[in-house]
């Protein structure tokens, strides 16, 4: 059972690829009532409260993940806790991580089957800091820990945040800051795996040798990746906000911009360089950019409401 178990928690922990789609809920503001327990999850973070109730296992995991009215903003935040549970006495800090919530009922097949997350095609996404806020109530001098893994399209590390570790109590909304090492980067990111725990002493590659006191909770609210080079101080999803098909792609004279739902928002091209050369309002579910008088070559998009980058990419003019 231990060796079933710690094989289960070691993988979930490394991300899974997922397809584009709406914002990962960095407020926690959506919850899903699996009958016993509620769950959080979207398309890019989740919790391991799935192994509560998985089948093929014959033991019942402790739920880890709980929701918290309490929050920074909006209604909701997250509240992760450490755990000692089973017979054979296993610790596993709360955590939150790039998981995929299983599709069928073998989570034990399910959760194994993980991969890094894949972003947009765009490969432009070089956030420069992961800013959001927490709060920690360990016990017995535990620590908590966030780490934070770019990769570029080929596979290849492009940036590692070692561990960014809590090891002072917070008993108020604190805000974190952790840079991602992309300010000067000439690549773009292409995949990341993202993890917060509530005890940082743990080893994913043998859950016996994990440290920690049960009962350490981190609680999380407000994740948002941030562009310190943006005057308006612009804030990205991990996974864009509106769906954007552009066509044609490489265009000649008009480019095209279809969306998923209605936007009221500002359609903003940059040259390669990332100077702005062009702004217009969009209103609807359509957009329509002349650029019949650009040079050929490689342009960049942004879709923007307010601070809120909703999609990025890019076009090409040849002519």
């Amino acid at each position: 059972m231990k060796k079933i178990l710690s094989s289960l928690l070691v993988l979930s922990l490394f991300g899974v690829a997922v397809a584009q789609s709406d914002i990962p809920d960095g407020g926690f503001e959506n919850w899903t009532d699996k009958g016993s327990y509620i769950d959080y999850g979207t398309d890019l973070l989740m919790t391991l409260n799935g192994l509560y109730d998985m089948n093929g296992v014959e033991m019942e995991t402790a739920l880890t993940a709980f929701r918290e009215s309490n929050a920074y903003e909006g209604n909701y935040a997250i509240r992760l806790t450490s755990v000692w549970f089973g017979t054979d006495a296993i610790f596993v800090p709360g955590a939150l991580a790039s998981l995929n919530e299983p599709e069928t009922d073998n989570y034990v097949s399910d959760f194994l089957d993980l991969h890094r997350i894949k972003l947009t095609e765009s490969y432009e996404f070089k956030p420069w800091r992961l800013t959001g806020y927490y709060k920690y109530a360990p016990v017995n001098g535990d620590s908590a820990a966030i780490e934070l893994k770019f990769y570029q399209q080929n596979g290849n590390v492009l940036s590692t945040c070692e561990k960014y570790v809590i090891t002072e109590a917070a008993d108020q909304w604190t805000p974190f800051d952790i840079t991602t090492g992309l300010q000067n980067s000439i690549y773009g990111v292409a995949e990341i795996s993202l993890v917060f725990a509530s005890s940082a002493a743990y080893d994913f590659a043998d859950l016996e040798q994990c440290e920690g006191q049960a009962g350490s909770s981190l609680y999380l609210d407000g994740l948002a990746f941030r562009y310190d080079n943006e005057p308006l101080g612009l804030i990205e999803p991990l996974i864009p906000v509106v769906k954007t098909s552009v066509y044609p792609n490489p265009t000649t004279e008009n480019v095209n911009f279809d969306f998923n739902k209605d936007v009221n928002a500002n359609l903003v091209i940059y040259n390669i360089n990332g100077q702005q050369i062009a702004t217009s309002q969009i209103n609807g579910n359509h957009a329509e950019y002349n650029a019949s008088a650009l040079a050929n070559g490689t342009y960049l998009y942004r879709i923007i409401d307010g601070n809120t980058i909703l999609s990025s990419g890019k076009f090409a003019v040849a002519k």
